[in-house]
C-alpha cells in the first residue's frame, strides 16, 4: 500500500482533479430519489451520465462515471483528449502532439442521480500503453445502466510510459517493465471507495455505492489485473476479463470475452484460460481483434506515427512497430495484424462494440443482482459461447 501522501496532478479538466482521501471531494446530490427507467435492450443506453476526475491520496488518479439526473439530458458530453497522456519528454523532442479525442456522452461534473438504493460498482483496469479513459463507449454505457464505474491510471503501463521508449536512446520516463501496477492500484481504489462511501465523508458518493456489489473488469493487461486482484481480494464479487488469456478463479461469477482474430489473446489462449477457470464462461467474438473493448480505433495512431515519427532518425523502429501493431489490432485498417491467421471475416467494429455492451450489461446485471448468471442471455449473432 502506498503512503497517504497527496501529490497535486492537474489534467485536462475544467476544475482539475480533486486531491483527496475522501473528505474534500464534495457534491450536491438531489434530495429525492430518481428511479432508473432503462430500455429492455441491454446494449441500449439508459440514463444520462456524469464524470469526475479524482486524485486519490497516496493512490492513482481515477475517472468516475455515474448515473446523472434526467435534467442533464441534452447537455454536451466532454470528449477525452488523449494528448493529456503525452509526456513532456516527448513534446520536448517532437513538439506538440495531437493524438486526437475520443467521443464521450458523459457530462463533466454533473450531479449524481440520487439512487433509490446504493449503486453497484464496476472497477475498470486499462490495457498496456493505454489510460484510464480508453473505453468511453463501454464505461459510459455501464454508468447509464445504473453502475458507478471507476477506472484508475496505472502508472507504469500508461501510454505516457511507452511513448518515450520509441526513441533511441529512450527518453526520460520510458518504462517497459512487466510489473503490474494494478495489483496496488485496485486495492487502493477499493480502500478509497470505503472512505468516500462512509457516512460523514462529504463525498458525492457518500451512502450512494454498495461495496457488497463490486465487479472488477479489465482489458488486455487489465485482464491480468482482473485475474490477480479478483482471484484473491474478497471485496470483488464478480470478474469480467476482456481480451486477455488469463484464468479467472475468484469465487463469484466470471466471464471471459475475446476476439477470435486477436493477435495478442488469440482463440487458443482464451480457450486455455477457460480450461483453467472452472465454472467460468467464455464469449468469443467471431472475427474480432484486440481493440473492440476500447475506443482506441477512433484514433489514427498508425497514420500519426508515420507522419510524426516516420521521417526521424532517432526512432527505435522495432519498438515503434510493436506499439503501432498493438494500437491497431482489430481496427478497420487495410491489413490488420493477424489477418493472415484469421479463419473468418473480420467483424464490423460497431457490431463488436454492441456485443461487448450487451454482454457486459447482462453479466453485471446477473452477477451483481443475485450472484448467478443466465449464460444463454449472453449469446448474440457473431459470437460463440463456451462454458467451463
Amino acid at each position: 500500500m502506498r503512503p497517504l501522501l497527496c501529490l497535486p496532478i492537474f489534467l485536462a479538466s475544467p476544475a482539475g482533479p480533486a486531491c483527496t482521501g475522501g473528505s474534500t471531494d464534495t457534491g450536491t446530490p438531489a434530495l429525492e430519489p430518481e428511479p432508473l427507467d432503462l430500455p429492455e435492450d441491454p446494449a441500449a443506453a439508459g440514463v444520462p451520465v456524469g464524470v469526475r476526475t479524482v486524485e486519490i491520496s497516496g493512490g492513482p488518479v481515477v475517472e468516475v462515471w455515474y448515473p446523472a439526473p434526467d435534467a442533464v439530458a441534452g447537455e454536451a458530453g466532454e470528449a477525452v483528449d488523449v494528448g493529456q497522456w503525452v509526456p513532456d519528454s516527448v513534446v520536448e523532442r517532437v513538439g506538440a502532439v495531437e493524438l486526437g479525442e475520443l467521443d464521450s456522452s458523459a457530462v463533466r461534473d454533473a450531479a449524481l442521480r440520487e439512487p433509490e438504493a446504493p449503486y453497484a460498482v464496476v472497477l475498470f483496469s486499462h490495457g498496456l500503453g493505454a489510460f484510464r479513459s480508453q473505453s468511453p463507449d463501454l464505461v459510459t454505457h455501464l454508468a447509464s445502466r445504473g453502475y458507478v464505474v471507476v477506472s484508475a491510471d496505472h502508472e507504469g503501463r500508461l501510454l505516457g510510459d511507452l511513448l518515450p521508449c520509441v526513441f533511441s536512446p529512450p527518453l526520460e520516463g520510458c518504462d517497459m517493465s512487466l510489473d503490474d501496477p494494478g495489483e496496488d492500484d485496485i486495492p487502493d481504489v477499493l480502500d478509497w471507495l470505503e472512505e468516500v462511501s462512509a457516512t460523514g465523508s462529504g463525498s458525492f458518493l457518500e451512502g450512494r455505492v454498495d461495496l457488497g456489489r463490486v465487479a472488477l473488469s479489465g482489458h488486455s493487461a487489465g485482464g491480468r489485473t482482473t485475474s490477480t486482484v479478483g482471484n484473491s481480494d474478497t471485496r470483488v464479487a464478480a470478474q469480467l476479463a476482456l481480451a486477455s488469456g488469463v484464468p479467472l478463479t475468484g469465487p463469484g461469477p466470471r466471464l471471459l470475452v475475446g476476439g477470435t482474430c486477436d493477435a495478442y489473446a488469440d482463440d487458443e489462449a482464451m480457450t486455455t484460460a477457460l480450461d483453467e477457470s472452472e465454472g467460468a464462461v467464455l464469449l468469443s467474438l467471431l472475427g474480432a481483434g484486440h481493440l473492440p473493448f476500447s475506443d482506441i480505433c477512433e484514433l489514427d495512431l498508425a497514420g500519426l506515427a508515420e507522419e510524426v515519427l516516420g521521417p526521424r532518425d532517432d526512432v527505435n523502429q522495432a519498438v515503434l512497430d510493436q506499439l503501432v501493431a498493438l494500437a491497431t489490432d482489430g481496427c478497420p485498417v487495410a491489413e490488420p495484424p493477424g489477418w493472415e491467421d484469421c479463419e473468418t471475416e473480420w467483424q464490423d467494429l460497431d457490431q463488436s462494440q454492441e456485443i461487448v455492451r450487451h454482454a457486459a450489461t447482462v453479466f453485471l446485471d446477473e452477477a451483481l443482482r443475485d450472484g448467478s448468471l443466465e449464460v444463454r442471455a449472453l449469446a448474440l449473432a457473431g459470437t460463440r459461447l463456451t462454458e467451463g
